[in-house]
């Protein structure tokens, strides 16, 4: 199969190179450096056709997609989804859990040249913290009362409460306090030409097209094989998986449909990686009353055939969902796994007062029809299949589910009746549990309340005895199950298709969603 020679990146390649980062520029004079002229060998460069951009490069401003790469934080995630030293060096914990010093390795350098202090530490977590920062991370640290400096290679956290997360939030990457100097955080420069310490530095951003990437020969951990990354902005499965069988790109995140032709080919190959990423339905009860009821959504659960999407739309590549902490160590069993059953789905609905009264087909109560409209987006090619299909399925209820496939850019899923949600991490249990399950929460899309469920996750993310923690988020399973946000639907297998002069891939460990998390070992890949 032939393969392209060269990829083409910025005019400003060198340059670029040996100034990344605290950009005098605004964030919003700076959208993008045109990526044209100047080229790189092939057989240096690692091409990754993803699904989605980073707009900005700020990890206080967001999680990124090309994290692992930019940024390291005081902690990192092992195999085995743990957390672990990186940055740090040593985390003491006081007895009443309130306390946390922590010593950092020296001689850590940003990607500007300048040496990470104990102060960029500082910095970082009180941005998190300061409410004049558009930081989505805030509720994550709101555990926090204070962050301060011991001496240069020491800080201490001081809690409001014990945090037993912390240690997993901390993973968050660490930005150069001095290149914010004078400037609001939300619109610097810096998140355009940012400045890492990650074994990855900054070379160009093309909006819409691609961002370089080229190894920072002075990352304090092991040296990185590959010398060159090039990510390309690839949002239409087929426009990736058509891309990687030319040459055009090394790896790229495949649609179930694609395996077998990627898998079969001469110079392909498909690594399958176990996640923590399921798909679901949310029913948003601020857009309509429908779902009020508690009977109409375990109706509905009732009544999707989690097999048969898990066969058919996810080709196997997957399994069953019937819970956000499923493979969780706090993963409970002891909750309602709402097995395929349409006679019950029926009776539940008959229960809730729905009935077809006058002989259309279509449930109705009060004189309202029971209809609603399921968003999926479109570029994503199982969603939008699970939509259809389970349309189609409740349409045999009487429920009038119509399916409207978007773009990304059209979606405002807190808006959507129904949404076809993906979610899941493979790290601590009060990762995407709490910010989505409680009430008032800005991720809480469909503005879910239940009583029990706050109550339970918010004694899981302040209690740390680990039989007394597991008991917490058993108690929230059982909940959730008894009063679904989501109907739960199935979990993913992360599908890869990757060039075969790629090497040194990880299948080990769990990832998140939409595979992100698989470029944790990216020091160890090697191009042949």
């Amino acid at each position: 199969m032939k393969k392209k020679k060269m990829i083409s990146l910025s005019l400003a390649l060198l340059m670029l190179c040996a100034t990344a980062g605290c950009g005098t520029k605004t964030s919003n004079e700076s959208a993008s450096v045109d990526a044209s002229a100047e080229t790189l060998d092939r057989k240096d460069t690692f091409a990754y056709g993803e699904e989605f951009e980073d707009t900005q490069f700020n990890p206080v401003l967001g999680t990124l997609y090309c994290n692992d790469m930019l940024y390291r934080g005081l902690m990192k995630t092992n195999e085995n989804c743990e957390p672990e030293k990186d940055i740090a060096t040593d985390v003491q914990i006081s007895d009443d859990l309130l306390t946390y010093t922590i010593k950092i390795r020296s001689g850590v350098k940003f990607h500007d040249g300048t040496t990470l202090t104990v102060e960029d530490v500082v910095f970082t977590l009180e941005s998190i913290l300061d409410k004049s920062v558009n930081s989505p991370l805030r509720d994550e640290f709101d555990a926090i009362s204070k962050v301060e400096k011991v001496d240069d290679s020491t800080l201490k956290i001081t809690l409001a409460h014990p945090f037993p997360a912390l240690l997993n939030k901390l993973t968050v990457g660490i930005i150069p306090k001095h290149c914010f100097d004078g400037q609001d955080m939300n619109k610097a420069g810096f998140n355009m030409n940012p400045a890492g310490c990650g074994p990855y530095k900054f070379v160009s951003y093309a909006s819409g097209s691609q961002l370089a990437l080229t190894r920072f020969d002075d990352f304090y951990g092991d040296r990185p094989q590959i010398k060159n990354i090039v990510c390309k902005y690839l949002p239409d499965y087929s426009a990736r998986a058509l891309q990687l069988s030319t040459g055009e790109v090394d790896f790229a995140y495949l649609e179930p449909s694609q395996v077998e032709q990627i898998d079969k080919g001469t110079d392909t190959t498909v690594y399958k990686i176990k996640t923590a990423d399921y798909r679901c339905v949310m029913f948003n009860f601020k857009a309509t009353d429908l779902f009020n009821d508690v009977k109409v959504r375990q109706a509905l659960c009732y009544a999707t055939d989690r097999k048969a999407v898990a066969d058919s739309i996810l080709h196997g590549y997957g399994e069953q969902a019937y819970s956000p902490l499923q493979l969780n160590k706090y993963a409970s069993s002891d909750v309602e796994k709402y097995s395929y059953d349409t006679e019950k789905a029926k009776s539940l609905l008959t229960e809730a007062g729905w009935k077809d009264s006058d002989g259309d087909g279509i449930l109705d109560k009060d004189g309202r029809k029971f209809s609603f409209t399921l968003t999926a987006p479109v570029s994503d090619e199982v969603r939008a299949n699970m939509a259809t299909y389970l349309s189609s399925e409740w349409e045999k209820l009487g429920i009038d589910c119509t399916v409207s496939a978007l773009d990304w850019s059209a979606i405002d899923i807190s808006k959507c009746d129904a949404f076809v949600l993906g979610w899941g991490s493979p790290f601590d249990a009060d990762n995407d549990t709490y910010r989505l399950f409680t009430a008032g929460e800005p991720e809480n899309y469909g503005a879910y309340s239940d009583a029990a469920v706050g109550k339970a996750l918010a004694a899981g993310r302040t209690t740390s005895d680990e039989t007394a923690r597991k008991q917490c988020y058993a108690d929230f399973q059982k909940a959730l199950s008894e009063d679904p946000a989501y109907d739960f639907i199935c979990y993913l297998t992360a599908l890869y298709g990757s060039n075969k002069r790629v090497s040194g891939v990880s299948t080990t460990k769990t990832l998140g969603h939409h595979g992100a998390g698989v470029f944790w070992n990216i020091e160890d890949w090697k191009l042949s």
